[in-house]
């Protein structure tokens, strides 16, 4: 799996992930150290931090095409 992003997010802050090379959100692998929403838009899928009062560790994998 490729790293698409190591980051932390913090308290009610988005992350905007670029929809490159047919990415969609099925092609992602998330860690979190914490609760969080995905939305999909037409160029970009958007991780937003969904906890109430912390920042959370992220990590995103995109998985190996087979």
């Amino acid at each position: 799996m490729t790293v698409l992003k190591k980051t932390i997010i913090p308290l009610g802050r988005p992350l905007f992930i670029p929809k490159e090379d047919n990415l969609t959100i099925d092609d992602l692998e998330i860690e979190t150290a914490g609760a969080y929403q995905l939305i999909d838009r037409p160029d970009h899928i958007i991780l937003k931090n969904d906890e109430c009062c912390r920042s959370i560790e992220v990590t995103i994998h995109r998985k190996d095409k087979e």
